[in-house]
């Protein structure tokens, strides 16, 4: 093109209105605060939870030392047997000498 050309052409003018866009749409994403909020409920409600176990789990274990062994009732069963035993003897021969 020639410089003549140039010239001879008109101007455009921009003179009106811009048209309308439409406002951006903003997804949601939860706020970290959010998150956070929701995440330390989640924490303190397992942190309950297990002190609960904990809890429940000394109880047990008090009562699992509470309770006589296998042992224990076998050595008391035999004591037992034995005092009532020597008892009767003792009173047998108390009574075969009278």
């Amino acid at each position: 093109m020639s410089n003549e050309t140039t010239k001879n052409q008109p101007k455009l003018s921009f003179t009106g209105t811009k048209p309308q866009t439409k406002p951006a749409v903003k997804k949601y994403r939860p706020d970290n605060s959010d998150n956070s909020n929701s995440s330390m409920k989640e924490l303190n409600s397992i942190q309950v939870q297990l002190q609960v176990m904990n809890e429940g789990i000394t109880n047990l274990r008090g009562d699992v030392k509470g309770m006589l062994k296998t042992d224990e009732v076998e050595q008391l069963i035999m004591n037992t047997v034995t005092n009532l035993m020597k008892n009767l003897e003792h009173s047998t021969h108390k009574k075969l000498n009278e």
